[in-house]
């Protein structure tokens, strides 16, 4: 990847539902570039229309980012299909669904439909991030990279335990994929939020390879009563969108 398309990338990724207006000041900060790199930057962003100006010195995604997400959506082979899936599941189960992929060590959220009534949990919404080696899909995902991919990605170490579940070196991640890989679905049982219980399941591209996971979300309290049930119509679920894509 060239430096500049890097930087370009570095700049989209800082932009988030929580803080969705940075100034060149701020860029650099978080970046540790220099001010004119960044400027320089900001102005071709914003000639192409990745970014738009909303006050002196202030920038917001533009109009361009947002027409590649909704083609990204709309030509995506697995995104339709999905949703009727996960829809069907959250009428029966009445429990949080999610799509979700792998961007290097986070997991992107790409779809997610709530129930109505009752309790929603509140991971992420969609487009937004979360470490992979504390969620059931980034397990998931994360399982089916070979190990010399997996030291790639945590040779300097993992983050910081986001709970106290949750798994902080590579040994432990390693066993954990083992188990992922021989069973076939991942949980995460109160790894990234106190309360919550995911579980997860592949979903495998045209070629074989593991593109997508299949999420279902909720409170840990039911883990025990309805996890084996849950399971299985994740997984069932994933495989059906497996033949599909």
């Amino acid at each position: 990847m060239s430096l500049g398309l890097e930087r370009v990338a570095r700049i989209l990724d800082l932009f988030t539902s929580d803080v969705p207006e940075w100034t060149v000041t701020d860029v650099c900060r978080a970046l540790d570039l220099p001010k004119s790199t960044v400027w320089e930057s900001l102005q071709d962003m914003t000639e192409v229309g990745l970014l738009r100006r909303v006050g002196r010195g202030r920038y917001r995604l533009g109009w361009r980012a947002f027409q590649i997400g909704l083609r990204a959506r709309m030509t995506s082979e697995i995104s339709g299909p999905a949703w009727e899936t996960m829809r069907r599941l959250v009428e029966t189960h009445h429990e949080t669904m999610h799509l979700v992929s792998r961007y290097r060590s986070h997991v992107v959220f790409l779809e997610k439909i709530a129930p109505p009534t009752g309790v929603r949990v509140n991971l992420a919404r969609v487009g937004e991030r979360l470490p992979a080696h504390c969620t059931a899909s980034g397990k998931v995902l994360l399982a089916a990279l070979s190990r010399s991919e997996l030291v790639d990605l945590y040779g300097t170490g993992l983050p910081s335990g986001l709970t106290r579940r949750s798994i902080t070196d590579l040994n432990s991640l390693r066993d954990e994929l083992a188990r992922v890989a021989g069973r076939g679905y991942a949980l995460d049982v109160e790894e990234y939020v106190d309360g919550v219980c995911s579980l997860a399941a592949p979903i495998t591209n045209r070629h074989g390879d593991t593109a997508w996971a299949l999420s279902m979300s909720f409170p840990v309290a039911r883990l025990e009563s309805h996890g084996d049930g849950y399971a299985r119509a994740v997984v069932e679920a994933a495989q059906h969108l497996s033949n599909v894509a």
